[in-house]
């Protein structure tokens, strides 16, 4: 038998009660949990009519004195494996799991259900669904593409955008933030079907709209911190000089609600995904174009050439066709199987690097996994017509810059990782020169600098100071990457934060954001290359 409730007062009020609300609340928050999630799909609007049942069943289920039931709907619905490897226990309660429903369910009714008047919240609904992204083990995108139709919202809001006047704060040139975010969700929810089946008025239109952000990338975030400068953080001195000496957009820093707690975030850079996004289109293109007729004049292999006795050429048929119809730039979905750990570092950079002159990073995690430059790249290079991109850069001047034209490079190269191993202390970088950095001209290293290569290391004498230093180079086919023997640091860093005052949730008593990890015992990297013949093990990767 089912259990029921034991009311207080007289019996009158018991009589009045159907059986359904004598019902005790454990199991009506059964009943309401396997009506919810009955459909996999959409907010758990399921809820609405039951609530409207009565004002018994309103009180044991609504959501302000419910959180056990909601937190658990959301467990349900939506990915939960990345906040609780990413952040604390205190982002993972049943008060922030259940706000964390209410806010996407919200965001996703507002994608789906678009009007004019949810434009006044498009930044906080590009936020979360980006986020969403960043958490994606499977629920999230289903959530997102197959409830809320994310590819269709998207497009709607780049037109909205688009349609905004350009002197506008929140036009599409102006508003850095807000497209940063709309271009990675284009990137992030994009496949080669799907660029593949664009109309091509939509393809060519979308092209157009990223070439500002391409031949005048300087006028947009491109990294996080500015990139002259190899020491982190910055001093308190360069924060005067930095902007007229640099020139680079220095992240924009957002504080948004994140599970019920507010959370300072970067908006990631601006100018990496409207490469992703113009190149891959422009791929496509390619698959459309036949090859010029002065092709055929190349000898069709490098066998060819040699067996008549010609000298090695620079380019042959056979390398044209394989850049011109399969070189092409590997999609974020193709890394989906890998789940929402190989977005740690992007996290973390989203965490931590919203001001480069911050000492104390609470959040401060993995920002690049050791190895993953090494191998064998086959890729293209977008070279601008010089007079053209010079013309369009011009001081005071707006030129259109749909004059600009690009030259497709083939590049094809190998990278090698060398790092340096604790107990060593890296080479260190030139001396900040007023503002203008650690001279990034020389990449951050000493003029006058002796590098030998090893089999298996790099040698560096600085032969200013006398110092020399072995740099291990990272073999990632190997069970020890290096070549002498080597293990993870067994030190750990523990990073702590005051949470902020005004949260939802903190009068129930304070806490403090941790993050831990294991320091890799790597002190420093040098990434070394080389360019080569077209290679057999390509790798052609997107972000």
């Amino acid at each position: 038998m089912l259990a029921q409730r034991v009311l207080a007062g007289p019996s009158a009020s018991l009589r009045s009660l159907s059986p359904f609300e004598l019902l005790d609340v454990p199991i009506l928050e059964r009943v309401a949990f396997y009506l919810v999630t009955s459909r996999f799909i959409g907010p758990p609007s399921e809820l609405v009519p039951l609530l409207c049942t009565s004002r018994t069943i309103n009180a044991s289920l609504r959501f302000r004195d419910n959180n056990h039931l909601y937190s658990q709907i959301f467990c349900q619905k939506f990915d939960s494996a990345a906040v609780i490897r990413r952040l604390s226990w205190g982002r993972t309660t049943v008060e922030c799991l259940s706000e964390e429903l209410r806010k996407r369910s919200t965001t996703l009714n507002r994608m789906r259900h678009q009007n004019a008047e949810n434009f006044a919240h498009l930044q906080e609904d590009l936020w979360t669904v980006y986020l969403m992204l960043l958490e994606n083990d499977g629920k999230n995108t289903d959530q997102l593409c197959l409830w809320a139709e994310l590819p269709v919202w998207l497009a709607n809001v780049i037109e909205d955008k688009c349609q905004v006047p350009r002197e506008h704060s929140f036009s599409w040139i102006n508003d850095i933030e807000g497209t940063s975010l709309i271009l990675w969700l284009l990137w992030m929810s994009s496949s080669e079907g799907s660029v593949k089946n664009e109309d091509p008025r939509i393809r060519n239109k979308i092209l157009t709209r990223l070439e500002p952000f391409l031949v005048q990338g300087h006028r947009f975030s491109s990294a996080y911190a500015p990139d002259a400068f190899f020491y982190l953080p910055l001093c308190a001195e360069t924060e005067a000089a930095i902007p007229c000496t640099t020139g680079l957009p220095l992240p924009i820093v957002r504080d948004f609600v994140h599970y019920g707690r507010k959370i300072r975030l970067a908006a990631p850079p601006l100018v990496p995904a409207a490469l992703l996004n113009y190149v891959v289109r422009l791929e496509v293109r390619l698959d459309e174009n036949p090859l010029p007729s002065a092709v055929a004049q190349l000898p069709e292999t490098r066998a060819q050439a040699a067996a008549m006795g010609l000298s090695l050429p620079r380019l042959t048929q056979e390398d044209i066709v394989d850049f011109h119809f399969h070189t092409r730039t590997r999609f974020s979905g193709d890394y989906n199987g890998l789940g929402s750990e190989r977005l740690d570092s992007e996290w973390f950079r989203l965490v931590s690097c919203y001001d480069p002159w911050a000492v104390d990073r609470p959040l401060r995690g993995i920002f690049y996994h050791l190895g993953s430059l090494t191998g064998h790249w086959n890729g293209r290079a977008l070279i601008p017509y010089l007079q053209a991109h010079m013309e369009a850069n011009m001081p005071n001047r707006r030129p259109s810059v749909q004059g600009v034209t690009w030259a497709h490079e083939r590049i094809s190269c190998v990278f090698k990782e060398h790092h340096c191993l604790v107990p060593d202390e890296p080479i260190s970088a030139p001396a900040e020169a007023h503002g203008w950095g650690e001279d990034i001209l020389n990449v951050w290293l000493p003029r006058r600098l002796e590098i030998k290569h090893g089999t298996d290391s790099l040698t560096l004498h600085d032969l200013e100071t006398g110092k020399t230093v072995r740099y291990e180079t990272y073999h990632a086919d190997r069970d020890n990457p290096y070549s002498r023997p080597s293990k993870m640091s067994s030190e750990w860093r523990c990073d702590l934060s005051a949470v902020s005052e005004d949260s939802q949730h903190e009068a129930d008593g304070e806490y403090e954001e941790v993050f831990e990890e294991r320091t890799s015992g790597v002190t420093d990297i040098i990434i070394t290359g080389e360019v080569g013949e077209l290679l057999d093990t390509p790798r052609v990767d997107g972000v």
